[in-house]
């Protein structure tokens, strides 16, 4: 049983050694619900739920890169296709016409 509790002591050095680092490298203006002070504060004191609080509630977000997507047209808005499929009816009429004759 000794086993099993100085696992969970070690998770939690862990846990709050990860939180500690997170918060002194977080921008101080990127930090939500309070100062880098009260989390640290939290984090060291309310371990571990205050760690485990910091990674949920706390921690600023990464910013999101949209990536740029190709503008998808309809057929019947694209240019391109419209001059191939009239080019394509004009050799298909021009062929009915001298097959005809």
């Amino acid at each position: 049983m000794a086993h099993v509790y100085a696992f969970l002591l070690l998770l939690d050095v862990a846990l709050v050694a990860c939180a500690l680092i997170d918060c002194w490298n977080a921008d101080e203006d990127a930090i939500h619900v309070a100062p880098r002070g009260a989390w640290t504060f939290a984090i060291l004191f309310v371990s571990p739920f205050a760690a485990i609080a910091w990674f949920v509630k706390g921690r600023p977000l990464p910013p999101v890169r949209l990536r740029e997507r190709p503008v998808m047209l309809a057929p019947d808005d694209n240019p391109e296709f419209l001059a191939t499929l009239a080019a394509t009816l004009r050799t298909s009429r021009e062929e009915k016409a001298t097959g005809e004759e």
